[in-house]
């Protein structure tokens, strides 16, 4: 069981470290006149494992960093600081607060903490339930007992812990910049039942009253919408592409087709009611709760 949990902390302590270094890395190759092709071929690798590295995705091995910054001329100093870098993709413990739950939440939900964490700006949106970070505890609750997976007390407590202390994020003194939009079944769908859901509902009406969050609803009304195959996070970042994050049955995902989903979240902003709009539905909802 410890070597398990070992193995669990040198991987997700990794995400932001290797973030960093794929930006480096990108901006050398773009500096040395190289396209992915010319540099994954000099570096002996695939331009699709390269565009991993660079997207922070995966490490990069000593030999291949040495042959990437050797075809990007890169000089003794760089070489021996990336290398450094490199080497915190693969050291334990980033000392995130989301640590001591490493052992009983999957690697790739610890990585999109450890991304948030670090995100200038958030947009989600929510095509059945509440997206987590604007969940209630009761109602984060209520969905992990009613869930795809069954899980025990113990772990239902520990997961609505991590969920509950994701959103400490958004009261930083310089929270990131945060736009949500939700279907409005997520408003109608009785969760934990009327009493959960009103509160619910309220707490969004509150959250929406922040300046840092935009919170839009996409009526009935607007019918088929492009989130008809389910949610999604972008995180924004001051440097390097934006990071998609997809929880879908088949595992959680990061697609590499960031602008498409880009344009996806577009397309629902368009279809979405304003703020103002929205805020009203959400009041008009929670009040029709009997």
């Amino acid at each position: 069981m410890i070597v398990d949990l070992g193995r669990r902390l040198s991987a997700v302590a990794s995400p932001t470290a290797r973030r960093k270094l794929g930006i480096e890395l990108k901006g050398l190759r773009e500096a040395a006149g190289l396209n992915i092709d010319q540099a994954a071929s000099a570096a002996g690798i695939s331009d699709s494992h390269l565009s991993r590295i660079e997207r922070g995705r995966v490490g990069v091995r000593p030999l291949t960093l040495k042959a990437l910054l050797q075809s990007y001329g890169a000089d003794a100093e760089v070489t021996e600081r990336l290398a450094r870098t490199a080497a915190d993709t693969t050291k334990r413990g980033d000392r995130g607060w989301w640590q001591p739950y490493a052992a009983a939440i999957s690697e790739k939900y610890t990585s999109l903490i450890a991304f948030e964490s670090e995100a200038t700006s958030i947009k989600a949106f929510g095509s059945m339930v509440v997206p987590g970070l604007l969940q209630t505890e009761e109602y984060a609750r209520a969905l992990l007992q009613r869930g795809p997976v069954r899980l025990k007390v113990d772990e239902i407590d520990t997961r609505v812990a991590v969920r509950t202390s994701r959103q400490a994020i958004l009261d930083q003194s310089d929270p990131p910049s945060t736009w949500i939009i939700l279907d409005e079944g997520v408003i109608r769908r009785m969760v934990g039942g009327a009493e959960v859901m009103r509160r619910q509902i309220l707490h969004l009406v509150d959250i929406a009253a922040r300046p840092n969050i935009d919170l839009q609803v996409i009526p009935y009304s607007a019918g088929a919408h492009a989130g008809t195959l389910g949610p999604l996070v972008i995180l924004g970042f001051p440097e390097g592409d934006d990071v998609v994050y997809c929880e879908t049955y088949a595992g959680d995902l990061y697609p590499e087709a960031v602008a498409s989903y880009g344009d996806v979240f577009n397309r629902l902003a368009q279809d979405a009611l304003s703020t103002d709009r929205s805020t009203e539905l959400l009041r008009t909802a929670a009040e029709g709760i009997k």
